[in-house]
């Protein structure tokens, strides 16, 4: 028979699992948020949207050049100047938005992806989940020509946001699947009780 340490080993390690991929899925949300201002359009975030992540984000991208200290870090630091610029930007135009009482969407929306413009059948779920991923992963080769630690910042965004996006639609996807078992179980619930009464 187990003891008490060893009944609570497989507890503990799966809460450590868990607390891992949530420091993991946190750090690749404020990843996205470093590129989201500028893919997305500046007045269609949720209200709520920018927060702990937005600063981490900020962090991130200062705390970055730390592992390029042979190389030239400019263009990181020019990065994250025009990165507080967009950020600040997208927070005025949501506030002017929400001030005049204008569509509002989840408080907590990543924006509406600009690549929408280009073609009306593309939809935001593969946009954001596919095609802002890859071109941010693959503008980072090319930078990578003008500086090195902007390119690979880049690439490193382009796969923060993969996950980021993937795992938030993922998440949206077992909600639906819930509501969806949910409604089911509802309907064959309300079909007994009618039974039961004998009705038709």
């Amino acid at each position: 028979m187990l003891g008490p340490q060893q009944q609570q080993q497989p507890v503990s390690s799966t809460n450590g699992i868990g607390n891992a991929l949530s420091w993991i899925l946190f750090a690749a949300r404020s990843l996205a948020v470093t590129v989201e201002v500028f893919l997305h359009r500046s007045d269609s975030f949720g209200e709520r949207y920018f927060g702990f992540q937005a600063a981490a984000g900020f962090l991130l991208i200062l705390l970055y050049p730390l592992f390029w200290q042979e190389h030239d870090v400019s263009g990181v630091l020019l990065f994250l100047g025009a990165y507080l610029l967009m950020l600040l930007w997208a927070r005025v135009r949501t506030a002017l938005r929400v001030r005049r009482g204008g569509g509002q969407p989840h408080t907590r929306y990543s924006g509406r992806p600009g690549l929408l413009r280009i073609s009306r059948r593309l939809s935001e779920r593969f946009a954001k989940c596919c095609l802002e991923p890859l071109i941010v992963f693959l503008s980072g080769p090319p930078v990578m020509a003008w500086s090195e630690p902007l390119g690979g910042y880049l690439m490193l965004a382009g796969l923060g946001l993969f996950i980021s996006t993937n795992a938030a639609a993922g998440y949206e996807g077992r909600r639906a699947a819930d509501m969806h078992d949910a409604f089911i179980e509802q309907r064959s619930l309300a079909e007994e009780f009618r039974r039961m009464r004998g009705d038709r």
